[in-house]
C-alpha cells in the first residue's frame, strides 16, 4: 500500500496484496500498459489527487480542465487582405434654414388669363312696387247661362214703383211668365240682381205703384 501512495500507480502485484477479492480479473493502472484511444468526451473521468483533502477523486475533464503555464506570444501574423467599402451612412439631418433673402425686382405682367366659369345665380331680389292699375279693357260677353252672373233673367218683384239701376237679393225675386205675371215654380234665383228697366209704368207723368211688376234684371252677384 505504500507504494501507491509513493508513486500514485496501482499495478496487478499491488492489488494482489490487498486479498484475493482484490486480484480478481485486476490489470495494471499504469500508463505503458493502458489501450491507446480517441474518443474522450468531456463527461468521462479521470483521477485527481486532491492535496488539501490528502485523498484520490475522480472527476470528469471538463471540470478537471487541466491547463499549463501560459505560453511565450507567437510572432506577429502577417497583415490581411484589405476589406471591402462599407455600405453608405444614412443621410444626415436637414441643416437649420437660412435667413430670407432680398426681395427680387418686380417681374413683368403676365398675360390676361381666360375667363372663369359663370358663377352661380345670385337669390331673387325683393318684390318691387305695385304700379299703377291700368285702363279698363272692353266688357266680355255675358254670359247665356241660366242664373250665373252677368246672365239676364226676366223676373216678377211684388212691388211697383221701383226705378231702374235698383238691385235686390234673388230671394225676393220670382221667375215672371211670358203673360208678365210671377211664375211659382218653387224656385227662385240665387245672388243679386239689377233691375234693367222700371218696375211699373207710367200714367202720363205720374208712375203707377200698382201696374205691371215684371221687369228684365241681370245678375251682378
Amino acid at each position: 500500500m505504500g507504494a501507491i501512495l509513493d508513486d500514485g500507480l496501482i499495478n496487478v502485484s499491488e492489488i494482489t496484496g490487498l486479498g484475493t477479492a482484490a486480484s480478481s480479473a485486476a490489470t495494471d493502472f499504469l500508463p505503458s500498459t493502458m489501450a491507446t484511444a480517441t474518443n474522450a468526451t468531456g463527461s468521462d473521468f479521470v483521477p485527481v489527487y486532491d492535496e488539501s483533502a490528502g485523498v484520490w477523486k475522480r472527476q470528469t475533464i471538463t471540470v478537471a480542465a487541466l491547463q499549463g503555464p501560459t505560453g511565450a506570444t507567437g510572432a506577429t501574423g502577417a497583415a490581411g487582405s484589405n476589406g471591402s467599402n462599407g455600405s453608405i451612412g444614412a443621410d444626415g439631418a436637414d441643416g437649420a434654414q437660412g435667413p430670407q433673402g432680398n426681395t427680387g425686382a418686380t417681374g413683368p405682367q403676365g398675360a390676361t388669363g381666360a375667363q372663369g366659369p359663370q358663377g352661380n345665380t345670385g337669390s331673387q331680389g325683393p318684390t318691387g312696387a305695385t304700379g299703377s292699375q291700368g285702363a279698363t279693357g272692353p266688357a266680355g260677353t255675358p254670359s247665356t247661362s241660366v242664373n250665373t252672373v252677368g246672365s239676364y233673367a226676366f223676373l216678377w218683384l211684388n212691388q211697383a214703383g221701383i226705378t231702374a239701376g235698383s238691385t235686390r237679393a234673388g230671394s225676393s225675386l220670382d221667375w215672371a211668365s211670358s203673360s208678365g205675371g210671377r211664375y211659382d215654380g218653387g224656385t227662385q234665383p240665387s245672388g243679386t240682381w239689377r233691375l234693367m228697366g222700371v218696375n211699373g209704368y207710367y200714367n202720363g207723368s205720374v208712375q203707377n205703384s200698382t201696374g205691371f211688376k215684371a221687369s228684365v234684371y241681370c245678375r251682378i252677384s
